[in-house]
């Protein structure tokens, strides 16, 4: 049987349907050409469709290691041709020799550094030197059309996790204050405390790193509890030593908030309730009159005595905790308790939880003279003058807990001014809404923030 040849009239179909597809393809496809409307050819595309980095070495003083570059997505505008990180690099980032894998729609694709004119073609094997902008050069298949695109490579210029501090002024207006409570309020830091002449209230011009200083006006009785001073959103409160809370909006005109008929001390002000501890019992109120015992896992017998403090914060499930510390009598370490609410347990019911020293916690909270509590970089962080077992002098180290009270480490990443070391007096400190932290002590001002947390969010 003999096998019957394609007819002229069949190979004339198939090469029709082969043009036809050619004809329909240079419709469609996208041209690089400057001018939209000039007609656009075959195969012309040209334009980076990625550009991934591969591993890059980080290399700082206390680090020698590596990352995987492709976690930062290069960003490519294909209207102006910029390729860069919107992420910056961490700090050390050694960019000098990087493997960079570009995939691209065109026929060649060459680099040089900007402003030469010195073209290098481009293989995906080849390190590139990325510690300036480069220029990349893309020719369409046909090679009539291309496209520049320059790729900047950001880096952090701090390392995110050192923390430097700056003097910011001597000031004669802090000399010979007691019994100070250092806030911010309003974009201003102000101080309050007590001189010979009474209370006095000190407000600075702002929370940048130069600042005046200048004395305000202020009402509070004797009897005020400085160290009771508690912020909730734009209100202050404080008691007093002759039972009463007192709120202020600015720190100089204070109006009677509430009362009990003992004297009292205010450990925190939340949303919803007063908290304080009055004739050994931890109290609870909603108005600051009408008071009711809270509930506690442990005997009353430990809770706190004197130079006691508290912060209310929010942890990353959405839970609210009340951190509470404190001193009582000759121990060498503070007691602390929390109390912890969400929506399955609201806060009029929840209960406060004693965190005893158990053998095996090696580092329990420190019992600090001037001791300040505060939240920063998601943790709890305390710092003074000397401990009571005088193993810590004064300012020697920040003191960190990540699982909100029960155990405190000397800090890594925040180390104390050296200047600061060993000073006497009263110190007191705050952070403001830029995340630096204020120490104020012996007339100094101080501040220092680490500097991931000074970056801007992209």
């Amino acid at each position: 049987m003999r096998t019957r040849k394609p007819t002229n009239k069949t190979r004339l179909t198939a090469t029709t349907r082969c043009l036809l597809g050619l004809m329909a393809l240079a419709f469609l496809a996208p041209s690089c050409s400057s001018d939209d409307s000039v007609a656009t050819p075959v195969n012309d595309y040209c334009y980076i469709k990625s550009v991934t980095l591969g591993t890059i070495k980080r290399k700082t003083s206390t680090l020698n290691t590596s990352f995987t570059g492709s976690t930062f997505e290069m960003t490519i505008d294909q209207r102006t041709g910029a390729i860069e990180n919107r992420d910056s690099l961490p700090y050390g980032s050694q960019l000098s020799r990087v493997i960079a894998t570009i995939t691209f729609e065109g026929s060649t694709l060459a680099y040089s550094e900007v402003g030469k004119n010195s073209w290098t073609a481009y293989n995906s094997t080849d390190s590139l030197d990325l510690t300036k902008p480069l220029q990349f050069r893309l020719t369409s298949n046909d090679k009539e059309s291309e496209r520049i695109y320059t790729l900047k490579v950001n880096v952090h210029k701090q390392e995110g996790d050192s923390l430097q501090w700056t003097k910011c002024e001597d000031e004669e207006l802090l000399a010979d204050m007691e019994d100070m409570k250092a806030f911010v309020q309003n974009g201003k830091l102000a101080v309050l405390g007590k001189k010979a002449s009474g209370t006095v209230l000190l407000e600075r011009s702002g929370i940048e790193a130069s600042g005046t200083w200048q004395e305000a006006p202020t009402d509070l009785p004797a009897e005020a509890d400085i160290q009771t001073l508690r912020q909730q959103d734009s209100k202050l409160y404080l008691s007093t030593t002759d039972g009463k809370i007192l709120s202020s909006t600015d720190a100089k005109e204070w109006t009677e908030t509430g009362s009990y008929l003992a004297p009292l001390t205010l450990i925190e002000k939340t949303e919803a309730y007063f908290y304080a501890i009055a004739e050994g019992k931890l109290l609870r109120s909603a108005d600051g009159t009408n008071w009711e015992e809270e509930q506690l896992d442990a005997e009353t017998t430990m809770l706190p005595e004197t130079n006691i403090r508290a912060l209310t914060t929010e942890q990353a499930n959405g839970n609210q905790r009340i951190i509470m510390i404190g001193h009582k009598g000759d121990r060498s370490e503070a007691v602390v308790w929390n109390k912890m609410w969400n929506e399955s347990e609201p806060e009029e019911t929840a209960t406060w939880t004693y965190f005893p020293v158990s053998p095996d916690n090696d580092i329990p909270c420190p019992q600090l003279d001037h001791c300040n509590l505060l939240s920063y970089d998601g943790n709890c962080i305390i710092f003074g003058g000397d401990s009571t077992d005088d193993e810590w002098d004064a300012l020697q180290t920040m003191f960190v807990s990540k699982d909100y009270g029960i155990t405190w480490r000397p800090s890594t990443e925040i180390r104390m001014p050296a200047k600061m070391k060993d000073i006497e007096g009263c110190i007191t400190g705050t952070v403001d809404s830029n995340n630096f932290i204020w120490i104020i002590t012996n007339a100094q001002v101080w501040r220092g923030r680490l500097n991931r947390l000074g970056f801007a969010q992209q």
